[in-house]
């Protein structure tokens, strides 16, 4: 019975001291295993192509001593982006991270536009960039980490002379009018760069490219040149085949415009001048409409100048006025006008933002001669 005694004793005091080393090793495990520590940064980022951002890493990151700073993209497809360079490449060289301020810096000129495809070989970019940061302190015994999506677009080409406000630029060309465009950029033009227009297939030999100036063909447009004809030209400063920047130029070819005092007969092409009138000195006078054609293209119309005898005239008692939807120009009755020739200069301004100007002589003379 004795012994019985000292066999349980003995047990019991085994299971007390395995409890205790285990209790003592689950301690350790606390005290050894990271913390996990929320790096508050944003983490979606946006750039427009040649753009360069930094992103400042928070306090409760940096202040460890011994902080260590990765960067990975592993979670990006590593496609070929050229013969020599793969993304991985590029990433790593247009994103970097300075150790001392604890910035992450990112360069979108050493990167490309993304979601475009290559006209090269038809490859296509991600969406976004993934970058995924991690920090780590062993004195502090934490470990931080944040994937960041960063999502660059293309930066906009603009045409020399035309508004580039919009979306898509507009230029109105009369058929016979020369019709060339002038693309400009902000940005450098690297020797890896190249101009390009996105739809050439689509537009055909009709529209073609030398280095950054667009060109129509002579025959672009309606054969007969009697109706509107519309081009869209999605144009871009490519690298390494990837759009970098771009715009659409919208060229709408319209029929000549004729604008003058007078009847046209469009089945015979006749023009029929009523722009040199005679009148009774003193006497008011209403004016027929101007003749503009094509109708469709009517807007406005104003008086920007008057000639007496070829000399400039002041109209000082507004004796002079037009009906700006007309055009029809009216003449006050009036002793203080002098005989001689009253010149009147009209200017149309059409519904595509082209003006035209033509001219109305009243000639005045005494009806008692």
């Amino acid at each position: 019975m004795k012994n019985i005694k000292s066999y349980v004793k003995l047990v019991i005091t085994g299971i007390f001291f395995l409890s205790l080393t285990t209790a003592c090793s689950s301690d350790d495990d606390e005290l050894t295993q990271q913390k996990q520590v929320e790096m508050d940064i944003p983490s979606t980022l946006s750039m427009t192509y040649g753009e360069q951002k930094e992103i400042s890493l928070p306090a409760n990151v940096l202040d460890a001593s011994d902080i260590k700073l990765n960067l990975d993209f592993s979670q990006n497809e590593n496609i070929k982006i050229n013969n020599t360079e793969f993304l991985k490449d590029k990433l790593s060289k247009a994103i970097t991270i300075d150790k001392v301020s604890g910035k992450v810096m990112l360069n979108s000129t050493l990167l490309y536009a993304n979601g475009v495809v290559s006209v090269v070989n038809g490859t296509r970019l991600p969406e976004n960039y993934k970058i995924t940061i991690d920090a780590s302190s062993e004195k502090q015994n934490f470990k931080s980490t944040k994937t960041i999506e960063v999502k660059i677009t293309p930066a906009k080409l603009t045409v020399k002379g035309l508004d580039n406000k919009s979306a898509i630029s507009v230029a109105y060309v009369i058929y016979g009018e020369k019709t060339n465009f002038e693309l400009e950029s902000s940005l450098k033009v690297d020797a890896d760069m190249n101009w390009g227009i996105e739809n050439q297939s689509a537009l055909g030999t009709v529209v073609s490219l030398n280095t950054n100036v667009i060109k129509f063909a002579d025959n672009a447009g309606d054969p007969d040149k009697k109706v509107e004809k519309t081009y869209d030209v999605n144009s871009a400063l490519l690298k390494d085949g990837f759009p970098v920047a771009t715009t659409t130029l919208r060229v709408i070819f319209i029929p000549k415009i004729k604008f003058f005092f007078g009847t046209y007969y469009p089945e015979y092409d006749l023009t029929v001048l009523t722009n040199n009138v005679y009148i009774g000195l003193s006497n008011g006078y209403v004016s027929a409409a101007p003749t503009l054609s094509p109708e469709t293209y009517k807007s406005s119309f104003v008086i920007t100048g008057i000639k007496k005898n070829g000399q400039s005239f002041t109209d000082t008692e507004s004796l002079f006025s037009i009906n700006d939807k007309t055009g029809s120009i009216t003449l006050k009755k009036s002793t203080t006008l002098t005989r001689g020739a009253y010149e009147i200069t009209v200017k149309a301004i059409t519904t595509t933002g082209l003006e035209f100007f033509t001219t109305l002589t009243l000639n005045m003379e005494s009806l008692e001669e």
